[in-house]
C-alpha cells in the first residue's frame, strides 16, 4: 500500500443542495455524509460527483472548502432520471478510470455494470420488492434488476438497518460477510427547544395550535397515513378535545387517497395539511409538537423518528420492519394495521403528564448515537476494507497469471 490518500469517488447526483422537495431521503443522507467525510481525519480523498446545476451553490462551495471533498459535474445534464442512468453505467465508470479512483461508492442502491475499481453500494431498503404495488412498474422493474446486480458485483455492501440486512441476505442471497450495517445520521442541530416562547412564535407563524400531534414525511402509500387517519378518528371517539393533527411532508405518488380519506372520515377541520418543511424549520415542527406519529409499514431506517427523539418529542411508530431499531428503548411501538391499537395508544401517550420529560431527556441520549461524524468514520472504514480486497484480489490474479506462464 502506498502512501498516496486513498482516492474514493463517491455518486452524488442525487444531492440537492439548498430548499425544495429533492432535499430530503437520499439527497440529505449523501449530503450528510459528504459532510461528515469532509471533517474527518482520514488518509482519504474524496471526488463527489454532482449535477450540473448543483455545482455553483453556496451549499457546494462550503462543502469543498475544506479541501478534502472536490465537486466534479457529470459530463452531461443528469437532470432527468433516464439521462442520469445513462451517464451512471456509460459515461462514469471513464471519468472513474481517468482520475485513478480506487474505490466507487454509490449511495442509493446502483452500481454502474462495469467498473475499473473497488466498489461500495449503500441498499437502503427493498421496499420495492416486499410492497410492489406501492411503485410504478418502470421503477420496480429497474430497482430489482439493478440492485440486485449491484448487490451480486459489490465489493462491499452497506444496509442502513438490520433489518435491511437480513433483507439483502434473505432475498438476494447476499454474502454474510460482505454486508455491514451503518445507521444513518442526523444533523446536529436537531435538539430540544428549551424557550416556550420560540415554539409559541413558531405555532402562530403557521396557524398551529399549542398542541398538535405532527406526521412528518413524503406523502406516499407505505407511510399508511391513511390507517393514521382511521386512529385519528377513533381518538377524537374517545376524546373530542384531542390535538389537531398535522400532517407535513412533500407529495409523493399514489397519495390522492390520503386526501380522500380524510374527506371521507368527515377530518377537513381537524387536520392540517402543511405540504413541504423547508429543512431549516424541521427542528421548530418536532420540538413544538406535544407527539410524533410514524405509522409506516416498512422504512429502510426511519430517520424522522430518531430527529422526532432528538427534539425531546414523544414518538409513536410501528412495530415492523426497521423502526424499532430507530425508536429504541425510547419511542413506543404498536402495530401499524391497528387503527385502535394506534388510537389508544396516540391516547395513552398524550395522557402521560410525564412522557414529554422522559423523552426531554432520554431522546437526544438515544439520538447521540446517529451522529455524522460516527457514520463518516464508518463508510472511511468501508473504504479501506474495499481498496485491500481489490488489491488482494489483483495480486492473487497476477500471481495466477505469472504462474501460468512458466
Amino acid at each position: 500500500m502506498d502512501d498516496q490518500p486513498l482516492h474514493v469517488a463517491i455518486n452524488a447526483q442525487l444531492v440537492s443542495f439548498g430548499a425544495g422537495y429533492r432535499n430530503a431521503g437520499v439527497s440529505r443522507y449523501t449530503y450528510t455524509l459528504l459532510d461528515g467525510l469532509s471533517h474527518l481525519d482520514s488518509h482519504q480523498r474524496y471526488t463527489a460527483f454532482v449535477g450540473v446545476s448543483q455545482a455553483g451553490t453556496a451549499e457546494a462551495e462550503r462543502l469543498s472548502a475544506g479541501g478534502r471533498v472536490r465537486l466534479a459535474t457529470a459530463a452531461w445534464p443528469t437532470a432527468s432520471p433516464p439521462r442520469r442512468i445513462l451517464w451512471e453505467q456509460l459515461a462514469l465508470p471513464g471519468e472513474l478510470k481517468h482520475l485513478g479512483v480506487r474505490v466507487f461508492h454509490s449511495p442509493v442502491n446502483v452500481l454502474p455494470l462495469r467498473l475499473p475499481c473497488a466498489s461500495v453500494v449503500t441498499v437502503h431498503d427493498l421496499a420495492f420488492e416486499r410492497f410492489p404495488q406501492h411503485f410504478r412498474p418502470s421503477r420496480r422493474l429497474y430497482q430489482h434488476a439493478f440492485t440486485r446486480r449491484s448487490v451480486r458485483n459489490a465489493t462491499r455492501i452497506v444496509a442502513v438497518s438490520e433489518n435491511t440486512r437480513r433483507d439483502l441476505i434473505e432475498r438476494f442471497g447476499a454474502p454474510e460477510d460482505r454486508v455491514k450495517v451503518i445507521y444513518p445520521a442526523i444533523a446536529d442541530d436537531f435538539a430540544p427547544e428549551p424557550d416556550p416562547e420560540v415554539c409559541a412564535a413558531f405555532r402562530a407563524r403557521h396557524g398551529l395550535p399549542e398542541r398538535y400531534i405532527l406526521f412528518l414525511g413524503t406523502l406516499e402509500p407505505r407511510k399508511n397515513l391513511t390507517t393514521l387517519l382511521e386512529a385519528y378518528a377513533r381518538l377524537r371517539a374517545l376524546d373530542p378535545e384531542a390535538p389537531q393533527l398535522v400532517i407535513a411532508g412533500g407529495k409523493g405518488w399514489y397519495y390522492e387517497t390520503i386526501f380522500a380519506r380524510a374527506r371521507a372520515l368527515g377530518l377537513e377541520r381537524a387536520i392540517t395539511f402543511a405540504g413541504y418543511v423547508v429543512r431549516e424549520e424541521q427542528r421548530l415542527w418536532y420540538a413544538c409538537a406535544g407527539l410524533f406519529v410514524y405509522p409506516s409499514v416498512y422504512e429502510g431506517f426511519g430517520l424522522p423518528v430518531v430527529e422526532a427523539l432528538a427534539c425531546g418529542t414523544p414518538v409513536l411508530t410501528s412495530d415492523t420492519a426497521s423502526l424499532p431499531e430507530a425508536a429504541g428503548p425510547v419511542g413506543c411501538c404498536v402495530s401499524p394495521e391497528d387503527a385502535e391499537a394506534l388510537a389508544h395508544a396516540m391516547h395513552g401517550v398524550l395522557s402521560d403528564p410525564l412522557a414529554r420529560q422522559r423523552t426531554l431527556v432520554e431522546g437526544p441520549r438515544w439520538a447521540h448515537r446517529f451522529s455524522p461524524r460516527m457514520m463518516a468514520q464508518a463508510y472511511a472504514e468501508i473504504y479501506r476494507e474495499a481498496a485491500e480486497v481489490a488489491a488482494s484480489q489483483s495480486a492473487a490474479a497476477g500471481k495466477v497469471v505469472t504462474t501460468g506462464g512458466c
